[in-house]
């Protein structure tokens, strides 16, 4: 089994990372996560920054996105 990390737009898949094989193959599409607009945004950007840059910015994204896991909501 692989696993290849996406983008959906509502219409299209970006694959995010090269998909390793070159046969067909039956696939399982998960849905993750939604983007937040803002998120959005910033990703459209990821093709025009270096790696380092890109992964910067993932980390902070899910930093925030798991912010408020396991604390107490008011």
């Amino acid at each position: 089994m692989y696993a290849v990390k996406a983008i959906y737009d509502g219409n299209h898949f970006k694959l995010k990372e090269p998909i390793p094989i070159n046969e067909k193959y039956e696939v399982i599409i998960t849905f993750i996560n939604p983007i937040e607009k803002q998120q959005d945004e910033i990703l459209q950007f990821f093709n025009t920054w270096d790696e380092d840059d890109a992964n910067c910015i993932k980390e902070i994204i899910n930093e925030r996105s798991n912010f408020s896991m396991g604390r107490a909501q008011a």
